[in-house]
């Protein structure tokens, strides 16, 4: 398979396979790290039970599953060189790591994620309501976002205030920040990836980068073993 391949097809070419063959071999180490710490997150996660009733502790177990499935997909993305949207993953990541260590520390944020979900659910209701042009909504669709609006309120509830119950504010400065900014966000910053610097100038570059790979992947294994000794918390309070 080509290089010209990718240049038809881009990522859906299966040239990525063979830029994932090098690119493993050459950074063999971040790789096997991020493995071995996903093995035994798994491994914990599918061991650990969780009471059905405490919803506290359910939510919190189903956030580190979606951690780790996430962190999982991040490092796939990393093996054919998509690191930046490897990044977007990541920063999903880190935020449901938040809201799972915080619900460990203080159950009662349940109640205010769950308050926080209904006041998005009327913004977009209201937002539906007035964008959407007469005739494109249904009666009943429209009676359905009514009644949402009518009979829900909620609280607003970031990030950034299970970051800080969790006691991770280090963690949503730098990292959970510096991925919005570098990947999640439709920022200039963003942009940096998507050209390489040549002798007369800048030149559009779209296939696979090992750029800021071996920054994505220790972030990829901090992620993990933070979702571990969450996990471990949560079994030893169910024992």
């Amino acid at each position: 398979m080509s290089a010209k391949d990718f240049d038809e097809k881009g990522f859906l070419s299966d040239y990525v396979y063979e830029h994932r063959a090098v690119i493993r071999e050459k950074y063999a180490g971040g790789f096997s790290d991020c493995e071995r710490i996903s093995n035994e997150a798994q491994k914990l996660l599918l061991s650990t039970g969780v009471n059905g009733s405490d919803k506290a502790m359910l939510c919190s177990f189903l956030f580190f599953e979606r951690t780790i499935r996430t962190s999982q997909a991040a490092v796939r993305l990393c093996e054919i060189g998509m690191v930046q949207e490897a990044q977007v993953l990541l920063r999903t990541a880190y935020e449901t790591l938040f809201h799972a260590s915080a619900l460990i520390v203080d159950p009662t944020i349940f109640e205010k994620l769950d308050s926080h979900n209904d006041k998005e659910d009327v913004k977009q209701a209201r937002a539906i309501l007035a964008d959407i042009p007469p005739g494109q909504l249904s009666e009943i669709n429209k009676k359905h976002l009514e009644e949402i609006v009518d009979t829900r309120a909620g609280q607003t509830y970031s990030v950034h205030c299970s970051a800080t119950a969790a006691g991770m504010l280090e963690l949503y400065s730098v990292a959970y920040r510096g991925l919005s900014s570098l990947a999640g966000h439709a920022t200039f910053r963003s942009l940096d990836r998507s050209f390489i610097e040549e002798t007369n100038g800048y030149s559009l570059y779209m296939g696979p980068t090992e750029g800021q790979l071996i920054f994505t992947l220790s972030l990829v294994a901090q992620c993990l073993t933070l979702s571990i000794k969450g996990i471990q918390q949560i079994k030893s309070k169910v024992q």
